[in-house]
């Protein structure tokens, strides 16, 4: 009878993690580059110094610290699709810490190819990347998961210098911005299974001043706030907007708004509820030849209460609206006041139902 042979193949060892490098507040106040494969942040710090983070390093934060970039203090980290920089929590439950806190204008405020995880704490500003009152940041390429509130927020004067590819995963609110950010956020971003997946606009500064495109995104724009343009806007086919209670979209007598759409990729401005009236709807206050809306969708609009529609043409305004439907207006689904121009078919060439009224003229 044969003997089995058995063959023991050996064993190979488990790989044994780097070891983290304590920060200290004294490092982070002078100009340091972090090139070592970990360091530990165990409290909140601010750094006050230029810090360059190398591609591949890790740096792992106790519970509740927030990393602040103030007093002239700048953080460069930019990694690469092979090596990404990550800054995670010591625990992976999310907001175990609180975030990157941008409080400079430094230009070298930079996240490139980076991971931030595990961070963001609901409640008042916080998130887990913050880009403070009148502070600078550019992100592209970068990924903000398990964040327990908002991944990414910009405050007042906040600036956004460069926002390309980014993802948000796993987060309360992907991103809270202002208005004007808007012109910043690019189709290639990504988001997935985030608890509110749209991108917030709230704030105080709901006002756009510079011309912008708002390009179609795979997520809403939802606007807490009421947008004031006061320069020229475009809206690109596929874009969707949701409007919270009472809010809308203003053209001032100085702005404008194109919003042309296509049978095959309508524009939709439509309320957070559906319900009639919800929002205020679109008022034109300026007389720009640029303002047009074809193959939209205007829905849920028209408060009663006010002079409003699902679109309203102001004193002496113009529009052009063709091609598009208007419906469930809790007043007029086009509203037109005095001495107020828009095209002559548009009571004809839109599909204007379950409208308080469908046309209503104010003369």
């Amino acid at each position: 009878m044969a003997s089995a042979v058995f063959a023991f193949l050996p064993v190979p060892p488990k790989k044994t993690p780097p070891p983290c490098h304590t920060l200290t507040q004294h490092q982070l106040s002078e100009a340091m580059t972090l090139s070592e494969p970990c360091y530990a942040v165990s409290g909140s710090v601010t750094v006050s110094g230029s810090i360059t983070v190398e591609p591949g390093v890790h740096l792992v934060f106790g519970q509740g610290t927030t990393l602040y970039m103030e007093n002239g203090g700048s953080l460069t980290a930019v990694g690469t699709a092979e090596k990404p920089i990550i800054f995670e929590g010591k625990d992976h439950t999310p907001g175990f810490w609180e975030g990157l806190n941008f409080q400079t204008n430094s230009s070298k405020n930079q996240l490139s190819y980076v991971t931030v995880a595990d961070a963001g704490t609901k409640g008042g500003d916080s998130a887990a990347v913050v880009v403070s009152i009148g502070a600078r940041l550019g992100i592209d390429h970068t990924t903000v998961r398990n964040a327990e509130g908002v991944g990414l927020t910009v405050l007042q004067r906040g600036i956004l210098g460069k926002f390309e590819q980014n993802r948000f995963e796993a987060t309360g609110t992907p991103l809270r911005v202002k208005a004007a950010d808007l012109v910043m956020i690019d189709p290639a971003t990504t988001f997935a299974n985030n608890k509110k997946n749209y991108v917030l606009v709230y704030f105080n500064e709901c006002e756009v001043e510079d011309e912008a495109s708002w390009r179609a995104l795979a997520v809403p724009y939802h606007f807490g706030c009421s947008a004031r343009i006061g320069s020229h806007v475009t809206v690109e086919p596929g874009a969707k907007f949701e409007f919270e209670e009472n809010d809308g979209l203003d053209v001032t007598e100085n702005g404008s708004l194109t919003a042309e759409g296509t049978a095959e990729k309508p524009i939709v401005f439509t309320g957070a509820d559906q319900t009639p009236g919800y929002w205020r709807g679109i008022y034109f206050e300026s007389k720009s030849a640029k303002n047009v809306i074809r193959h939209a969708s205007i829905t849920y609009a028209g408060q009663s209460s006010q002079i409003t529609g699902g679109v309203c043409v102001g004193v002496r305004a113009n529009a052009n609206v063709s091609a598009s439907e208007i419906a469930y207006s809790a007043d007029a689904g086009i509203r037109l006041l005095q001495n107020a121009t828009i095209n002559q078919d548009a009571e004809t060439s839109n599909r204007l139902h379950d409208n308080k009224a469908n046309v209503k003229r104010e003369d």
